[in-house]
């Protein structure tokens, strides 16, 4: 029977390491197909388990480096303390190795002894704290799959190896120079990499704790009736049948069917909309929502698995296992990059020996070759870019998860907003009152005895307008309808028509509360979920950028339709589920489009995961945001146009500086491989020293150009 399964794994260090981890499992009888997701160190899996068993897959991946985690471990492969420490003897050797090329007087530079020793000592606890690179990277390529860990424990490794071969070579004093030298560049590649990969792992560790967030919406026990006595017991024990209790305020811990009592229930975690939904005899009831106002009894009809709330959950993590395209194309310039850039050190070193230059000259071709291409430019070239880009867009509140979050930002084309919490403020809003204002008072003091998001909007309504509450009497709340009391002698209802035993005109898209008083309309007020405030404009700006906005909502069609129409969006879709959202970004994904995500409640959390980059507005779940790439602060709907422009320009600067970093490989690559020496341009035997001086400008270049992103700040 084909299976496919989910496996978070430890060690996936680049988009080379997917690349390995697909080779390694695809050739496998049984296995159908293998997708390894290097930004969230996942591989999913589909395989016959008739063929080959789940243990089968775990070997493999462990045998290839990358052991399968457990559910309740963390990678912790990236020990920030070790980074710390790496760091901070980095910048010392740096200095005293560089410092005299510009023009800083540093001790013991007249003694070549002492000087190349000092080195040694800053150099060898950073490739030590490192060794994780060479554990891996040396492995791979005896693989021959060799990954970026590769050539980074190739560019470092031979830089302090051959530096330690100078440092034995002045301590015999078979050299006069340190000429040659390089520890610095062995340690400055070891601590810029491992930055940026804890970096990284930070963010994974994040994103997971959004599954664990939903599932503690669960409640551990809960009420039900065995027996005909009422009893308390595990949520864990409930079976499919048993018939359960919830009370007000209470969390309902199953799937079921109500089968006594009526009530309101709090559904915004699977809806996104903040009103209550009334609960009758044969109303659905779900796992994690909020009982509000009644009891009621509900027969269990879905229990672990078998409920919405492990339905989103799956979809969450199906989601982060799915590859993006953006992914493969990595994928395949890492698969290539690495063994050509190893083939031309190895290449070139043997052809100058076959030409008859001695082992020391064809092993110089071969270290100059490897430190001048190590990739400390291309490792430099995204997260500089992407150091930058965040920091500015964290003045206007948005943050980024990653560097693929906001380089994806920059390719979004579609954007598809969810309705309550992100174009509007998630909380009913009275948009009018239309009637008789003398029975406000008694309205507003009825209203105040109520914790309903309607009777507060009331509530606030009444105080911008200057009214003070009256006095009321015997006072009466009906779930689902309304409120009755008297005031001043008239018996006062505030709710549906159903309550004066009448009828009312809704106003369309709106949300109406009537007002009668002794059975006798008078008024009514007219609610809606108020519209943001720069929403329009955003909508405008996301227009002018060429990119194509839609709105999914749980929402009416009517009040769906009514902010669409307002915020000019054309395309919309109403009464979406959460995984109804999901579905419309994979058909836009399907049809070849870059999709933005932007919602603010568990219900949008699978469809933020799903999306090339999944926007949360600040004010919206811990959930939601655990799901996103990217979290608005400060609810500004202004900063969604910002995070694409911030994206784009980020984007392009990261093209500038792969551009550069790539150009600086190409020039440099043959000089490292001895092409100067044929034109008798160059002493050879100083080669390794200008190959790394030369890796060092390429990181200044690829900085300096990075930085210029500080002077960009969007105009409105």
């Amino acid at each position: 029977m084909i299976q496919k399964t989910v496996l978070k794994v430890s060690g996936m260090s680049c988009a080379a390491c997917s690349a390995r981890i697909e080779k390694a499992l695809s050739p496998i009888k049984g296995i159908e197909s293998v997708e390894a997701v290097f930004s969230s160190n996942m591989v999913s899996v589909t395989y016959d388990d008739d063929v080959v068993k789940p243990e089968r897959i775990k070997e493999v991946l462990a045998k290839a480096g990358y052991p399968v985690l457990e559910k309740d471990r963390l990678d912790n492969s990236w020990n920030p303390v070790h980074i710390v420490v790496s760091g901070i003897l980095t910048v010392i050797l740096f200095i005293y190795a560089m410092g005299p090329m510009f023009g800083l007087n540093v001790p013991f530079t007249d003694s070549p002894v002492i000087y190349s020793v000092i080195q040694f000592i800053l150099a060898t606890p950073v490739v030590i704290l490192g060794r994780k690179f060479f554990v891996k990277g040396i492995p791979a390529l005896l693989h021959k799959s060799p990954t970026m860990d590769t050539l980074v424990s190739l560019g470092s490794g031979t830089a302090y190896l051959y530096s330690c071969y100078i440092t034995v070579c002045i301590l015999l004093g078979m050299k006069d120079s340190v000429s040659g030298i390089c520890f610095d560049s062995a340690a400055m590649i070891i601590t810029l990499i491992s930055v940026g990969k804890y970096m990284e792992f930070r963010s994974r560790v994040k994103a997971d704790d959004a599954v664990d967030k939903l599932l503690t919406l669960i409640p551990d026990e809960t009420n039900v009736i065995r027996d005909g006595i009422e009893i308390t017991i595990k949520t864990d024990d409930l079976a499919i049948g048993d018939v359960v209790i919830v009370r007000p305020g209470e969390r309902i811990s199953a799937d079921g069917i109500v089968i006594e009592g009526r009530t309101s229930v709090n559904e915004s975690m699977l809806t996104g909309e903040s009103v209550p939904i009334v609960k009758d005899v044969g109303s659905q009831v779900f796992t994690g929502t909020v009982n509000t106002d009644g009891s009621v009894k509900f027969r269990v009809t879905g229990i672990g698995g078998d409920t919405v709330i492990s339905e989103i959950v799956k979809l969450l993590e199906d989601a982060k296992a799915t590859k993006a395209p953006v992914a493969r194309m990595a994928d395949r310039v890492a698969s290539v990059f690495v063994p050509t850039v190893i083939a031309i050190a190895v290449v070139s070193g043997l052809l100058w020996f076959i030409s008859g230059k001695t082992v020391g000259f064809a092993l110089n071709v071969m270290i100059s070759v490897l430190v001048i291409s190590c990739p400390c430019a291309l490792g430099l070239a995204t997260p500089m870019a992407v150091t930058v880009g965040s920091g500015k867009a964290a003045e206007h509140g948005i943050l980024f998860r990653n560097a693929a979050a906001l380089e994806m930002c920059g390719r979004i084309d579609s954007v598809i907003l969810d309705k309550t919490g992100t174009v509007t403020e998630g909380v009913p809003k009275v948009e009018s009152y239309i009637g008789d204002a003398t029975v406000l008072s008694a309205v507003m003091a009825a209203e105040s005895k109520s914790e309903h998001p309607i009777g507060k909007a009331i509530v606030r309504y009444c105080e911008e307008n200057g009214i003070t509450p009256a006095e009321i009497y015997d006072f009466e709340y009906t779930v689902g309808k309304g409120i009755r009391f008297v005031s001043d002698g008239r018996t006062i209802t505030a709710g549906s028509p159903d309550l004066y035993d009448g009828d009312g005109i809704e106003e369309e898209g709106f949300t109406t509360v009537f007002i009668s008083s002794d059975s006798q309309p008078v008024g009514k007020f007219v609610l809606s979920d108020g519209i943001r405030n720069e929403a329009i404009d955003a909508v405008s700006i996301l227009h002018e950028r060429g990119i194509q906005v839609s709105m999914v909502s749980g929402d009416n069609e009517s009040s769906v339709k009514r902010v669409a129409d307002i915020c000019n969006i054309s395309q919309y879709t109403a009464g979406a589920l959460p995984q109804d959202k999901v579905t419309a970004v994979k058909r836009l994904q399907a049809k070849g489009h870059d999709v933005m995500m932007v919602g603010d409640g568990v219900n949008d959390s699978p469809a933020l995961a799903q999306a090339d980059a999944g926007v949360a507005m600040g004010s919206g779940s811990d959930i939601a945001l655990g799901s996103s790439d990217v979290v608005i602060l400060n609810d500004d709907i202004l900063s969604i146009p910002r995070a694409v422009d911030y994206g784009r320009k980020t984007l392009g600067n990261v093209k500038q500086n792969l551009f550069l970093a790539f150009c600086y490989n190409v020039v440099c690559i043959p000089i490292a491989a001895g092409l100067p020496y044929l034109f008798g341009i160059a002493e050879f035997s100083h080669m390794p020293m200008i190959a790394a001086a030369a890796m060092s400008l390429s990181s200044l270049s690829v900085v300096s150009n990075a930085l210029r992103l500080r002077r960009f700040d969007p105009d409105y």
